[in-house]
């Protein structure tokens, strides 16, 4: 504004002049109007500012996109991803190698080994039906009470058969390769979900104790677990920016992959509802919705038309000798096992059950740092093999893919140092003793 004070200093000098006495009382005017002026911007500026920071609570609750300062991924986050990956897979893979000297391998026509020896430990258990669906495809006899490929979901075994195909390379060889190479793409988006959410620190904290969970062993194995990851933590971060037409792509992959991934029509609902009230919005939540249940739908209606009945993959699950459930309550379920626990080669049941009391305690603290749909996402995934399962079997490797419960953990750990190291030291302990079970077909989940 000093500009209008030079007119002023030359006038000043002919004080005596009515005409410059006239100039110089209108310039103090519009130099006084000016500066108001410049005061009345400055004002509305801070205005703006103050009022964008008391909106964003309000966006996050529905009303437009939410606001997030996360910084976005740089080259020393990729390294951190990479190294945890790294230092995550060597454990398991030393583990392994060495578990015959710790660890019996039972004897029975039901063990068979791979032809490949150095993809043999990675191949026990469910690796053996999905690698018969990517081999020969599916096929059901009629008799739901016999254990059968039928079973299992198709999108991951189907892909396998597709990287073979496509690069001629073994099927055993294409599953490890993706499923590795998935679980890499999921550690990367839940630390860029959980930097946008809450903050780096949280996210480093959360991907760490991730990479490291007892049941992580099976993100490299030929099981479905780094597919259901990876779509569900990408699904997850678009229904939250209200990409929702791009979150319905990826929970569609993540419902063809294994059931839980119908789950994620609870962020879909809680994030999309408040949409409805906008046209365009309201068809973008409408098509999400279609295509997250694409994936099971897809699976329903090719039982329909293969076997006539588009159930019938529920059916050998609940009927199948050996894997025969029945619905119950969840903590009632919990309860009745508890008390038998250490019997036979299901002893990481304290495990399942230790874990699965673990995520739903995690849960309970989320409502207070971030949205509700996390915690209702990972009770309800907890609850739900417990629905259809007559014992707690496996529940380590399934709330495996529960990503909000490490997160849960992570945002424990800003005011607690010790806790995420503690963590991290009875997680590798663990992951050591399933990887080494596992190597010797003793069940692990």
């Amino acid at each position: 504004m000093t500009f209008l004070a030079l007119p002023l200093f030359n006038m000043s000098q002919n004080a005596d002049c009515p005409t410059c006495q006239r100039l110089q009382a209108e310039s103090k005017a519009v130099q006084s109007k000016a500066e108001e002026a410049w005061a009345r911007i400055v004002a509305l500026k801070a205005k703006l500012l103050r009022g964008r920071r008391e909106t964003a609570p309000l966006l996050d609750q529905g009303h437009g996109p939410p606001i997030r300062n996360g910084r976005s991924i740089g080259t020393r986050e990729v390294v951190f991803i990479f190294l945890v990956f790294f230092l995550s897979r060597v454990v398991i893979f030393s583990a392994m190698t060495v578990s015959p000297r710790f660890i019996t391998r039972p004897t029975g026509p039901n063990f068979w080994d791979l032809g490949t020896p150095v993809l043999r430990p990675l191949f026990r258990w469910d690796a053996g039906w999905y690698l018969r669906i990517a081999e020969k495809g599916y096929s059901y006899n009629g008799n739901p009470r016999q254990q059968q490929t039928i079973a299992f979901f198709p999108l991951y075994p189907l892909t396998c058969r597709l990287c073979r195909a496509v690069t001629g390379i073994s099927i055993p060889l294409c599953a490890v390769l993706l499923s590795n190479l998935a679980f890499l793409v999921g550690l990367a988006a839940l630390y860029a979900l959980i930097t946008w959410e809450i903050g780096s620190d949280v996210a480093r904290s959360a991907t760490l104790l991730l990479a490291f969970f007892p049941a992580s062993l099976f993100f490299s194995t030929m099981y479905p677990e780094s597919f259901l990851l990876a779509f569900s933590v990408l699904a997850y971060a678009a229904f939250r920016k209200q990409r929702f037409v791009q979150g319905g792509i990826w929970a569609g992959l993540a419902s063809a992959t294994r059931a839980p991934g119908i789950l994620l029509f609870v962020p879909l609902v809680l994030e999309g509802f408040p949409c409805l009230k906008e046209r365009r919005m309201r068809w973008h939540v409408i098509a999400a919705g279609l295509l997250a249940a694409s994936g099971l739908g897809g699976f329903m209606l090719y039982q329909w038309i293969a076997f006539g009945d588009p159930l019938v993959s529920f059916k050998v699950q609940q009927h199948a000798l050996g894997w025969r459930g029945e619905l119950a309550l969840p903590f009632k379920r919990i309860a009745e096992v508890y008390g038998d626990i250490f019997r036979g080669q299901h002893a990481p049941a304290p495990f399942d059950i230790l874990f699965a009391v673990m995520f739903i305690a995690l849960a309970c603290t989320l409502p207070s740092h971030l949205p509700r749909s996390y915690a209702l996402y990972t009770i309800l995934g907890v609850a739900l093999p417990l629905f259809a399962q007559n014992n707690t079997g496996g529940l380590t490797r399934y709330v495996n893919v529960l990503f909000p419960g490490f997160m849960a953990l992570g945002i424990i750990g800003r005011n607690s140092r010790s806790i995420p190291w503690v963590c991290l030291a009875f997680f590798i302990v663990v992951l050591v003793y399933f990887s080494m079970r596992f190597a010797q077909w003793r069940w692990v989940g």
